[in-house]
């Protein structure tokens, strides 16, 4: 897959590097969870050895169902896309982002931002039918 990356603007650069980073932190929640799920199982008819921690040992923490859940948020709806670039999202929390910023401050609107929403919102509904 390739993105022509000069085709967009700084705050939209900038954006689409925190969604990658927000997906990738959750990817390892996720493959952290699995492995440590994983080599925390004993195998039957084995007594459970103890761990030793030392510097040539790594032990992968356990890491609890409502943990992942905190690693893995459920989603917020999507109020609010960059009409250009259906990449650029926001679901209205926190602040700001300023890819937003840039585009009002260069005549957009916020009710295309969220005319923009609507049609992507429909899209991805006729896609799961």
């Amino acid at each position: 897959m390739t993105i022509e990356l000069s085709e967009h603007t700084l705050p939209e650069l900038e954006a689409m590097l925190a969604e990658v980073e927000r997906e990738i932190a959750v990817r390892e929640g996720l493959e952290a969870a699995r492995v440590g799920g994983e080599s925390a199982a004993p195998v039957a008819g084995e007594e459970p050895q103890a761990a030793v921690a030392d510097e040539a040992t790594v032990v992968a923490p356990e890491v609890a169902p409502e943990v992942v859940a905190e690693v893995v948020p459920a989603a917020a709806p999507i109020r609010f896309v960059h009409p250009a670039s259906r990449a650029l999202t926001w679901n209205g929390e926190g602040a700001t982002p300023d890819w937003i910023t840039a585009y009002l401050a260069h005549g957009g609107s916020w009710s295309a931002l969220e005319n923009a929403a609507e049609k992507l919102a429909q899209s991805h509904h006729r896609r799961s039918s």
